[in-house]
Order: structure tokens, then sequence, then C-alpha cells
């Protein structure tokens, strides 16, 4: 799996390898100060709109191809296709695709009941029912994207919120040594780890997530 960038500059990165992937699929609308925008047309500098605050400046677009063959060797690559409406109208509002790994927002009362805070972050394979959320066929492979800002936080995918990109020591890790020093340049407080943002809410394990499956609403979708 390749993975290339774009920095503050606007200029484009070598393609590394790299393993982790938390991410959304190409052609997924973010929320913009001017309107939804799809990822793959996202710019450093343009301002998307967050659930904690005002509008927050993007520092860093990271783009990733993962083959076919990638997808058939490695099932933890497959994107999850999350439906329209899945979590009441209009979230999403168009079905969301995204990586196994990448973050959803979810609020609700069972969250507060076990673990404290009513407002949690759950990857999507925690999530799946094979109803409303499962994974997502990929003949031609997948773009992933993800989107960094100077903090975590939570931004609207197709209207769902779902998080931006961490770079805690896992993540960091698990970049190329090319797009590690890239992200150290533009936050060098991250070096040792000294500096990794905090999350922007609870973040839980997909074996957690299994408590929360009941904020799910079962029902059919269309093949």
């Amino acid at each position: 799996m390749s993975v290339s960038g774009r920095d503050s500059s606007g200029t484009d990165t070598d393609s590394i390898v790299i393993n982790v992937t938390i991410c959304v699929a190409r052609g997924t609308l973010i929320d913009t100060e001017t309107g939804p925008v799809p990822v793959e047309d996202l710019q450093i500098g343009d301002s998307v709109r967050t659930l904690d605050g005002p509008a927050r400046p993007v520092r860093w677009i990271g783009c990733r191809h993962v083959s076919p063959r990638e997808l058939s060797a490695d099932p933890s690559l497959r994107p999850i296709r999350i439906a329209a409406d899945t979590f009441g109208p209009g979230q999403p509002a168009r079905d969301l695709t995204v990586s196994p790994q990448h973050r959803i927002l979810v609020d609700d009362w069972r969250a507060e009941l076990f673990f404290g805070a009513r407002q949690v972050l759950v990857p999507a394979k925690g999530l799946l029912n094979d109803l409303t959320i499962r994974t997502a066929p990929a003949p031609d492979g997948v773009d992933y994207f993800h989107v960094l800002f100077d903090r975590h936080e939570i931004m609207l995918t197709e209207g769902l919120p779902t998080e931006s990109f961490h770079p805690g020591d896992y993540a960091l890790r698990e970049l190329g040594d090319e797009t590690r020093a890239e992200l150290f340049k533009l936050f060098p407080e991250l070096v040792d780890g000294i500096g990794a943002p905090e999350t922007a809410r609870m973040v839980l394990r997909p074996w957690e997530s299994a408590l929360l499956q009941d904020s799910v609403p079962a029902r059919k979708v269309p093949s």
C-alpha cells in the first residue's frame, strides 16, 4: 500500500509504503465553510466545519490506494460502508465508505452507562451489523484519504460526525519514514510523542464497541 500527501506549501510528497489506514474513501463529502467538498478535492488551508467550535484549516492530507490484491490478501483493509440514515435522518446523508479503523462519533445513553461519557469514538469495524454497516465490495481497490488539523477534530463526513487523522504513537510508527518526517516538520512537538494531541472524545476498542451495538438501528438496506 502506498501513500502520498500534500504539505503546507501544496507540494505533493513522494509515495511511500505505510500500513495503518484510518481514513475515508474517495468521493466522501466533507463539510467546509463553503459547502460540501469531495475529500480528494480538499486543499491545504481549506476551512472544514468541526463539531467543537469554528471551522479549522486543513494542515495536511494523506492519500493511499489499496489494490484489489492487497484487499484480498488482508481483509482488515477492506472498506466498510455505512448506509444513509443509519444513525438518524441525514446521518449519513449518503452511503459513507471508510476504512475499518476509522472512528465514528456515537452519542448514546449506553456509552454514558458503560464508559462514563455519552459521546465516544468507535471504530467502524466495531459497529458491523451486516445490515446498515457492512463490508463494501471494492473490485478496483480503494483510495483512502485522511485529513489532519492542528488538533484531533470531529468533522462532518456525509453529514455524519467522524474523526480526523490522529497522529498518535501507533499511527506515527506505522507511517513511512518520509511521511513521518513531513509530519514532524509541520508539528515538531510530535517528535518523541510528547506533543501528540488528545483525542477529541474517549476512544473505544473494537471489543468495547460490542456494548453499543444496540445504538445502531437494525434495518435492512437494499443490496
